[in-house]
């Protein structure tokens, strides 16, 4: 029974992580001194030229001390966290036999871990591996959703895969870098969206089936 219980709560942690990440990185982001890549001497965070990574850094653009950026570190590691269980669960949640359920399973949650290493010296590195692992898992879900005919939360993952793709290309070529730090947000809430609403959709399809 106990078991049982903690299982059932483990899968939502998907949901959970996406709002501690929401909670945590507006606190970072309310207590952030100032500055950015356009400006450095501006003062407090600006949701059009500041980057999400910006507020994990002990030290702000503008040569000030960030005492929240432990926050931000924590909220990055919550969105990880939870995207990784979101892979790690899809596969039980819609019964999956076949070869998808270990790539899904495995390839999406160790992306997510690789992912939590991006806010480290190795960030252009571990952004490369943790996307082109997320790939196949990412390919994997949408035969799935395509297969089991959930149509409309696979036409906005596709939407979502489009916009990964494009904050990749903007990142390595620097083109129309410019849009990049708002593109990152609004990707950002669209994939929390996204998961929160197939981890409460999949697990109520899975007690009442």
């Amino acid at each position: 029974m106990s078991f049982e219980l903690n299982h059932k709560t483990l899968q939502y942690l998907p949901t959970v992580g996406s709002l501690l990440f929401l909670i945590l990185i507006s606190i970072a982001s309310i207590n952030y001194p100032g500055g950015s890549q356009v400006d450095e001497s501006a003062t407090g965070y600006s949701w059009v030229n500041n980057y999400l990574c910006d507020v994990i850094a002990s030290e702000s653009y503008n040569q000030t001390a960030h005492p929240y950026y432990k926050a931000g570190l924590a909220a990055m590691f919550c969105l990880c966290g939870g995207l990784s269980m979101f892979f790690f669960y899809f596969p039980y949640w819609l019964d999956l036999k076949n070869f998808w359920k270990p790539i899904i399973k495995w390839m999406g949650f160790i992306s997510m871990i690789c992912a939590m290493m991006i806010f480290t010296d190795l960030h252009n590195i571990m952004i490369a591996i943790a996307s082109i692992l997320a790939l196949p898992a990412l390919f994997g879900i949408y035969v799935t959703l395509y297969q089991q005919r959930i149509m409309a939360v696979l036409y906005f993952g596709i939407f979502i895969l489009i916009l990964l793709i494009l904050n990749n290309v903007i990142y390595y070529t620097d083109y129309m870098v410019n849009i990049l730090p708002q593109l990152q947000k609004i990707s950002c809430l669209i994939v929390i969206i996204w998961m929160v609403y197939m981890n409460r959709l999949f697990i109520h399809r899975k007690e009442i089936n």
